[in-house]
């Protein structure tokens, strides 16, 4: 074997290039056809605080973490047969903590195209996803700020439904003293009115309140009829402001998904948003909300549609617009941060968003998420 001479002492090659590996500012590690870890680098032993002796008698399976384990099983079947693989998980460190990272990966391979190994390069990527949550925060806050001036009418109508009510109830109580023949219908007709109105102030004062705040990130079964009527719902003011004529098909308890309700939220909020922006100036302003099933590299999905009747988006920019702080509004109308958070919340739930349009006619966001089973069936 070649040698080379650094500081007058004798080291092969194979020592140089363990010396750089663990002077990567990144975890690596290699594992064996049945997970075996046989190979992990300094910075993948600080961070998970295992001795490297601990690392190489476990499997892999050991440090990661137990939601990401099914991933895991299937995404190593995936890059034994693939070659390569990039993907974002979890891991686990000696004392249970969760730490999320990118993995870039790669088989390596006997003469024989035998599987032998991998070779995987990890970065921790805390800091990105807590200054992505900062971005997405933002974004919800964004949203309830430019829907501030239709809060103020949507309180307003039930509030004068509230007191017209109490007004006749009042007037009836005032006709009860008088007369025997009490109009109980009516009475209980304006009490009906009032508690119909103060239960729409409080849903939503409520729905402010949640979408406006840091949730957990805490991932459950979500019927996407649901998050799609409260998107509408927080957008309801520029729908109206904008003269958008609506029509959602989705129907309650047939489109379900694992997902972050408040986060899958806000993706719609966005591109629900972003059409009636893209309508501004159209005489035809229509935005038509529908989810049909479909299957993509043998995985079932759930494709939630958004279309407009905007000026569409030109073929050049349709993947331009999804990168972060690209926007084509007018400055001062947008950061540029909504498809870029929307298309990596997206990702973060195993799904993608893809986009057609035709100049002049329109664009349709599709809006893609895994379909599971909704719980008790």
């Amino acid at each position: 074997m070649s040698r080379m001479r650094i500081n007058q002492v004798e080291i092969r090659e194979a020592d140089i290039f363990e010396i750089l590996l663990d002077s990567f500012p990144d975890m690596i590690h290699s594992v064996d056809d049945k997970g075996n870890i046989v190979y992990t680098n300094k910075r993948t032993q600080s961070l998970l605080n295992y001795a490297k002796e601990d690392l190489l008698t476990m499997n892999i399976r050991q440090i990661y973490a137990d939601e990401g384990i099914d991933s895991l099983e299937k995404g190593f079947l995936d890059l034994k047969e693939r070659g390569d693989k990039t993907v974002e998980s979890l891991l686990k460190t000696k004392d249970g903590t969760s730490i999320p990272v990118e993995i870039r990966s790669f088989s390596i391979y006997d003469d024989n195209g035998n599987f032998l190994r991998t070779f995987s390069i990890l970065r921790d990527i805390r800091e990105i996803k807590e200054l992505q949550n900062s971005l997405v925060h933002a974004g919800r806050l964004a949203a309830i700020g430019e829907m501030a001036s239709g809060v103020a009418h949507d309180i307003n109508n039930p509030l004068t439904v509230i007191l017209l009510s109490n007004e006749m109830v009042l007037k009836e109580i005032g006709a009860l003293q008088a007369s025997l023949a009490a109009p109980m219908d009516r009475l209980k007709s304006h009490a009906e009115d009032v508690q119909r109105a103060t239960a729409s102030i409080r849903k939503l004062a409520d729905h402010l309140r949640n979408f406006s705040r840091c949730m957990a990130e805490k991932y459950e079964s979500i019927d996407l009829f649901e998050s799609l009527a409260d998107a509408l719902f927080i957008t309801q003011s520029k729908i109206q402001s904008a003269m958008v004529a609506t029509r959602n098909d989705v129907k309650k308890g047939h489109h379900f998904t694992n997902g972050i309700p408040n986060q899958l939220e806000q993706v719609f909020v966005n591109l629900i948003s972003n059409a009636c922006d893209a309508m501004a100036d159209r005489a035809k302003r229509e935005l038509a909300i529908s989810v049909v099933s479909c299957t993509r590299n043998g995985t079932n999905y759930w494709k939630c549609d958004i279309a407009d009747t905007g000026t569409g988006v030109p073929h050049e920019l349709r993947e331009e617009i999804f990168q972060s702080f690209f926007t084509t509004k007018k400055k001062g109308d947008g950061t540029g941060l909504g498809l870029s958070i929307s298309r990596g919340i997206v990702r973060d739930h195993k799904g993608d968003i893809d986009l057609t349009s035709k100049i002049g006619a329109g664009s349709t966001f599709s809006v893609l998420l895994p379909q599971i089973m909704p719980s008790g069936m």
